[in-house]
C-alpha cells in the first residue's frame, strides 16, 4: 500500500512544474508592462523637447534674419492662395 504513494507522479509533476511557469509568465508580464509604460513616457518626453527645440530653433531664425522669413512666409502664403 505504501508503494502506490512512493512512485513517481509525473502528471503531478508536470501539473505544478506548469503552474510555477504560469507564475513566472505572470511576473515577466507585469515587468514587461512595466518597461513598456516606462518607454511611453520616455518617448513623449523625447517628442515634447523635440518639438519645443524646433519651436526655440524657429523663434531663433525669425528674430536673426526676419526679413529673409517674412519673405518666405509671403511666397508660402502666395502659393497657398494660387492654389485654393
Amino acid at each position: 500500500m505504501n508503494d502506490q504513494f512512493d512512485e513517481a507522479a509525473p502528471l503531478v509533476d508536470e501539473a505544478l512544474a506548469a503552474t510555477d511557469r504560469k507564475g513566472d509568465e505572470k511576473e515577466e508580464l507585469r515587468a514587461l508592462k512595466a518597461e513598456v509604460a516606462r518607454l511611453q513616457q520616455s518617448f513623449a518626453a523625447t517628442i515634447s523637447g523635440a518639438g519645443h527645440m524646433a519651436f526655440d530653433e524657429v523663434g531663433e531664425k525669425v528674430r536673426s534674419q526676419p526679413v529673409a522669413v517674412a519673405v518666405a512666409v509671403g511666397c508660402l502664403a502666395f502659393l497657398y492662395g494660387v492654389t485654393r
